[in-house]
């Protein structure tokens, strides 16, 4: 048994024994609660320190609130204070702009990102406390969405600035730190801390702009006050420098003001014209003005009155008026204001461009009637009747002189006017009654048959001035220059001519100029009304000259251009040559009489079509002509053969070109020279033929009789000879043979024949010449094949014809080894759509084709297979198919070739078809 302890301790005057066991286990318990005092004395004295903090910071904040006037200098503070009271890494003051909440303030943010997080009511975070108006705690980036692109928030707070009910923003506190530096989410406590600071903030923002506010509009008010003090100075300034006269008079019509400008206008300095009812009414206007007055009295204003006013002197001038109402501070008329603008001169000049308008506008109607016809006589015509016209220039007479310069004198060329007093009357008269005017008078002119059998055009015609002569007229002529006789007798230089057969008394010249050429001269009186003419008579004819100079030297210079015209016509029609005009697309505007006899057509059948769908083969030429030579716009020739219809044409392209030497069209002439050419062709090929022929003869003679005796004496030496002495002498009478063949050829290519014609049997013909190569053909492994649907007969010369197809069939044979050698003849119809000229016909033709399956001809000897002498074979003579190819055109044909070098060759041989199919 263990020892027990004992502590003895008095109580109350009494022993008590405790064992130590007891004792521990009361201890243990003590301290345990102890330590949960000691815990909750420090948590309570954590949280009370942190109030404190956050309640010093407050008070802090609004101490600084207090002091900044600066909006956003405040607003810069408070989130600044707000991210350190909440240890958090951002802070954000928006306010709400247009209805979008805008970024005003921020901490903890880059400054450029503002403009980018501006977002609407419901929007974000900040847009549902905008619109919830309640405190929103975020403990994850998917409860508020991105703040702004490149940042990172994991938790946030946010709360409604209010004034009252009023949301005027929101302010976020974004990602609050732990003491150790980690994200923490935000409490109730920082709920209720953040929304006991977001109203001291509102209150401090609501006031900021309230004062702001008052600033601003004090500053306005003094602003608003320094223009209307700037605006009295100017407008006083205004009224007293303005060139307008500025009255103002009482309800009665005294006035009461008057400025510089009604002294300089109406002549009254302001001593004269205060306390005056208005001294510069004239009398006849004062019941007008009156009633002017009384709708102004009524509270209206009148713009643009344009009256009279009387100057001091007493002159009238006109003026453009406003009157309107003078208001007291209670809105009463307690007077009249009247602003006058003087516009005498205006008035002068309006009416002076009215009047020149109207000369213009007879000037413009007579100018286009006139321009409207291009008969000379007719134009004259106009001219004079404008001239002499009441609505036109209203002079009594008229006459035109044209220059003759070849005869140096001024020749009459029309007149019009009265004979006496009492025509002139009953002309004037008539015209009253009829009521025509001058616009009638032009239009019979145009419409009706000419006259010149007047007095005046008698007269006019019978009187030449020559220009050696020094009088008005010739001086007109020569100076360039009008003149106005007034008196005839008091001008020295007054033509006695016009005094004499025409009584004139006073007249006026005026010359008609056209490309500073003087064309002639037109003379003008007043006979009968014994009307002045005046230097604005004088203006306006020298105005209506103008115009008419060019007319008529425009009528002129086209009755010479339609002489000129017509003479070309006649030239362009009687050429023999196809000749045909296009425009620079190659669309035929004119073709001549020889066009439309080569082709059968009308002109409407082929003006206005491209050129090569109505003449189709000189299409090629003006393709090449486009391609070479319009660039540098120069002539083009070139000849063009139609193989179809065996013409040839000589075709030149000329360029067209305008004043600026751009390409307008061109002109095409074709010259059929198939005659031409083929005489040329004969000429040739007989001097040709002529040298072969005499270079042949002396051949012949010079080898023939040695040749013969040499072949002679080697075939007795073979039939002699043994072993291969034998065999030397066969090989020397094979060489005399292919030189006798040579010389044969030789002498069958340069000699003429005359063509023995016969009906002959195409496939009778094929079977003697596949008789005759049959062994040949057999030797070189060769086969030969006969295609001939129905046998048809022609007319040919049977032995020459037989050799050409001979060399054919011979030379196939040579070219090909282990092939075929096709011979086909039929006859090929064709129906043209239109040939050179536009006729459609139906051709028939035979054709005979010879084709293998040989090694065909090399591209570069294609052009050269027909040429005389020429020959691909060592052994050959080169004149087989020359001989062929002359012996096809003797009989009107025309041989072609189609070869391709490794796949055979094929000769088409193409006659007139004369027979019927058997």
């Amino acid at each position: 048994m263990t020892e027990k302890a004992y502590i003895s301790r008095e109580m109350s005057g009494e022993s008590t024994s405790i064992s130590m066991e007891d004792l521990l286990g009361n201890d243990r318990e003590m301290l345990k609660k102890l330590q949960e005092t000691v815990d909750r004395n420090v948590e309570l004295y954590n949280i009370t320190r942190e109030q404190l903090n956050r309640i010093t910071v407050v008070y802090e904040l609004t101490k600084a609130i207090i002091s900044i006037t600066d909006f956003d200098e405040l607003l810069k503070k408070i989130s600044a204070e707000a991210a350190k009271l909440f240890n958090a890494v951002g802070c954000m003051i928006r306010l709400m702009e247009d209805g979008k909440l805008k970024v005003r303030a921020s901490f903890g943010f880059p400054e450029a990102i503002r403009e980018d997080i501006t977002v609407s009511v419901g929007q974000g975070i900040a847009g549902k406390v905008a619109a919830e108006g309640k405190t929103i705690i975020a403990v994850s980036p998917e409860e508020f969405g991105t703040i702004a692109p490149n940042i990172s928030i994991q938790t946030a707070i946010c709360t409604p600035l209010k004034i009252g009910d009023q949301i005027i923003g929101t302010f976020g506190i974004y990602d609050k730190k732990s003491p150790d530096g980690s994200i923490m989410p935000f409490t109730d406590d920082d709920m209720i801390t953040l929304e006991g600071f977001a109203s001291i903030a509102a209150i401090a923002i609501d006031k900021s702009i309230l004062y702001e506010t008052a600033v601003r509009q004090e500053k306005e008010a003094v602003e608003a006050k320094d223009r209307v003090e700037e605006l009295k100075d100017y407008l006083q300034g205004l009224i007293e420098n303005t060139a307008d006269a500025i009255v103002t008079t009482d309800m009665e019509g005294v006035v009461t003001s008057w400025n510089i400008g009604a002294e300089k206008i109406y002549g009254y300095d302001k001593d004269e014209a205060r306390g005056q009812f208005m001294p510069f009414i004239p009398e006849f206007l004062i019941e007008m003005e009156k009633n002017y007055s009384d709708r102004v009295k009524n509270g209206e204003t009148i713009k643009g009155i344009e009256t009279v006013r009387r100057t001091k002197d007493g002159l009238l001038i006109d003026v453009s008026l406003t009157l309107s109402p003078i208001k007291s501070s209670t809105g009463t008329i307690i007077g009249i204001s009247g602003i006058a603008r003087d516009i005498t001169e205006k008035k002068r000049i309006e009416k002076e461009l009215l009047r020149k308008n109207n000369e213009l506008s007879r000037l413009f109607f007579i100018s286009s009637a006139m321009r409207g016809t291009l008969e000379l006589d007719k134009l004259l015509r106009m001219v004079l009747t404008a001239v002499t016209m009441g609505d036109g220039l209203g002079f009594n007479r008229a006459m035109l002189f044209l220059l003759d310069e070849d005869k140096g004198v001024l020749k009459g060329a029309m007149g019009v006017g009265p004979a006496t007093h009492e025509e002139a009357w009953q002309i004037w008269s008539r015209l009253s009654m009829e009521h025509k005017n001058l616009q009638s008078l032009l239009d019979e002119i145009e419409s009706s048959p000419l006259r010149k059998d007047s007095f005046m055009d008698r007269l006019c015609c019978g009187i030449e001035v020559s220009l050696d002569l020094d009088t008005i007229l010739t001086k007109t002529v020569k100076e360039k220059t009008a003149f106005n006789v007034i008196d005839v007798y008091a001008e020295r230089l007054s033509d006695l001519i016009l005094i004499q057969q025409l009584g004139t008394a006073a007249y006026a010249v005026v010359p008609l100029i056209s490309m500073d050429r003087v064309i002639g001269v037109l003379w003008v009186d007043n006979l009968y009304s014994r009307r002045p003419i005046t230097d604005h008579d004088m203006d306006f004819l020298k105005g209506f000259t103008d115009q008419i100079a060019s007319a008529i030297e425009n009528a002129r210079l086209f009755d010479h251009v339609t002489r000129a015209e017509q003479e070309l016509e006649n030239i362009f029609e009687s050429i023999s040559d196809i000749l045909y005009v296009t425009d620079r697309d190659f669309i035929i505007k004119r073709v001549n009489k020889a066009v439309l006899d080569m082709t059968g057509k009308k002109p409407e059948e082929i003006i206005g079509k491209k050129s090569f769908e109505a003449l189709h083969e000189f299409d090629k030429c003006e393709v090449r002509y486009r391609q070479e030579e319009m660039s540098i716009k120069r002539p083009f020739l070139e000849e063009l053969e139609d193989m179809q219809h065996g013409k040839a044409f000589l075709i030149s392209c000329s360029p067209i070109l305008d004043m600026s030497g751009e390409l307008m069209g061109t002109v095409h002439i074709v010259r059929d020279i198939t005659e031409l050419k083929k005489l040329k062709e004969k000429v040739i090929t007989a001097e040709r033929m002529a040298a072969l022929g005499e270079m042949a003869a002396k051949v012949a003679h010079e080898i023939r009789n040695p040749l013969l005796s040499i072949g002679g004496f080697a075939r007795r030496l073979e039939k002699r000879l043994d072993g291969d002495l034998k065999e030397y002498s066969r090989i020397i009478v094979d060489e005399t043979k292919r030189l006798e063949g040579i010389l044969n050829d030789t002498l069958s290519f340069v000699k003429s024949a005359r063509l023995d014609r016969k009906s002959v049997d195409v496939s009778g013909l094929f079977d003697n010449i596949i008789n005759l190569l049959e062994p040949a053909v057999y030797e070189r492994g060769n086969v030969l094949i006969k295609e001939i649907e129905r046998s048809f007969n022609i007319y040919i010369d049977h032995d020459r014809f037989k050799e050409a197809i001979l060399n054919l069939a011979n030379n196939a044979n040579q070219a090909t080894e282990n092939g075929q050698i096709r011979m086909r003849a039929n006859i090929k119809t064709e129906y043209s759509d239109a040939d050179l000229f536009g006729h459609r016909a139906e051709n028939k033709e035979a054709v005979i084709e010879i084709e293998d399956t040989g090694c065909g001809v090399k591209e570069e000897d294609m052009g050269r297979i027909f040429d005389p002498f020429f020959t691909t074979r060592p052994t050959g003579t080169g004149l087989g198919l020359s001989i062929t190819k002359r012996i096809i055109e003797e009989h009107d044909g025309k041989i072609e070739i189609e070869s391709a070098w490794g796949r055979g060759t094929k000769f088409k041989i193409i006659l007139p078809f004369e027979e019927e199919v058997v």
